[in-house]
């Protein structure tokens, strides 16, 4: 009798212990989540090694340059044309 109480603990623990069944099923699903966010970081982080090394002084790229300030200082040539968009649309 102490045998069949003693399997039915082990056997409880191996399904929903802390280290049990369940919860190696949980941490496989964790890792699939945590690799799609790895990829999204890494492309992003490529996107933005791309972005500084098009303002890198050793091979400035005049129009990478030329675009970012327009941007961020919001100037414009006066030849330029400005279209607004719709922000809600």
């Amino acid at each position: 009798m102490a045998i069949m109480i003693l399997y039915a603990y082990l056997a409880f623990h191996a399904f929903s212990g802390s280290q049990g069944l369940m919860n190696w099923m949980n941490k496989e699903d964790d890792a699939v989540t945590l690799r799609v966010q790895l990829e999204s970081v890494k492309s992003k982080r490529m996107a933005l090694e791309t972005r500084v090394d098009a303002l890198d002084v050793a091979h400035l790229d005049l129009d990478a340059l030329d675009a970012l300030s327009r941007e961020k200082l919001h100037y414009s040539h006066p030849k330029d044309m400005t279209i607004w968009l719709d922000p809600k649309g």
